[in-house]
């Protein structure tokens, strides 16, 4: 069964999780901390982390940047209520798998079914 991490400070979490499991991920961690990611994927090694980058007084890219250069084969999906296309480059620049504008969740199930293929 796939595993994964969520990383999320908002009302969504639930809906979030629920998605995750629908799809067969076992959540192994939650957290609303970006300092936490690092220590929470070396703990669990999960084939998906799912996170918000508005987390952390905003400071969700750089944990974000920190967690893909020391595992940079690590599998994120993004979801955020906070879009621009400085944010979706870095985003992709950074090698994030997707970006899902929060509240258009149904597109989660795409992005996960990409991973699993």
């Amino acid at each position: 069964m796939p595993t994964a991490i969520l990383v999320d400070n908002t009302r969504d979490k639930l809906r979030l999780k629920s998605i995750l499991e629908r799809h067969s991920y076992t959540v192994l961690a939650e957290t609303e901390k970006g300092a936490e990611i690092l220590s929470l994927y070396n703990r669990y090694q999960p084939d998906l982390v799912l996170m918000d980058v508005q987390i952390s007084h905003r400071q969700g890219l750089k944990y974000l940047k920190e967690l893909r250069s020391e595992y940079p084969k690590a599998q994120v999906i993004v979801c955020s209520e906070h879009s621009d296309i400085q944010l979706l480059d870095q985003c992709a620049s950074i090698g994030v798998i997707d970006f899902i504008q929060k509240p258009l969740l149904h597109r989660l199930s795409s992005a996960i079914e990409k991973i699993r293929t």
